[in-house]
């Protein structure tokens, strides 16, 4: 003979009470974990979405190499001639800008090849913090002078161009080999006194995407 199940037990007001505030708990936790989730979203989107982020992106698309340590005493103090007369060193730039420092000679094939990219890259950020410096390892001012004059009737001015001589030109004592550097062309980016990145050879400057890397390392004026 089968049996006949029990009545079910009516639940007490307690126990009603109890379990919706068990439901209303789980709804409520269920509502603020999504909020969390779509706040966390946002703020990575926006993360990614911010200029060290895109300049990270850009890198690897440019051919840079990501370097970020700070200048040594040796590089930052290294005395670079202006001219016959007048000395700087990179510390001496300001900290605020984006310093450009170029390793060239005008014997250097490539590093001639390359040039009028850099000059129409530094036209495009006028309205930026950037410093042009092209350090040269040519024998004389004599040769750095008749090369622009033969190329553009004029020498540049400082503006557009930092023209700089490396004094020490024994192979093994130069400011090239203490950035580590052998063969030139080589570029190196310097900000806030660190080294931010470097290119090894020659580059068309204003390529899209190595002028979309400069736009956005490059602070404004």
């Amino acid at each position: 003979m089968q049996s006949t199940p029990p009545d079910p037990v009516p639940l007490r007001a307690d126990d009603l009470e109890l379990s919706r505030t068990i439901k209303r708990v789980f709804v409520w936790s269920a509502g603020l974990a999504l909020v969390a989730f779509l706040l966390v979203q946002v703020w990575l989107s926006g993360r990614d979405q911010s200029p060290d982020a895109k300049v990270k992106r850009l890198m690897p698309a440019i051919g840079a190499e990501l370097v970020d340590q700070p200048l040594t005493a040796e590089q930052a103090q290294w005395k670079l001639e202006l001219d016959e007369n007048t000395t700087v060193t990179l510390a001496q730039l300001p900290r605020d800008y984006l310093v450009f420092v170029n390793f060239w000679a005008t014997w250097c094939e490539p590093c001639r090849n390359e040039l009028p990219s850099m000059f129409r890259l530094r036209n495009e950020l006028q309205d930026k913090k950037l410093i042009m410096a092209a350090v040269s390892y040519d024998d004389s001012w004599g040769d750095i002078r008749a090369f622009f004059m033969k190329w553009l009737q004029q020498v540049p001015s400082r503006q557009q161009l930092l023209l700089l001589r490396d004094p020490s030109q024994k192979e093994g004592h130069t400011l090239r080999e203490a950035f580590g550097t052998t063969a030139m062309p080589d570029s190196y980016l310097i900000k806030n006194g660190r080294i931010v990145a470097r290119f090894v050879n020659a580059r068309n400057w204003v390529d899209p995407s190595i002028l979309e890397y400069f736009q956005q390392l490059t602070p404004k004026l």
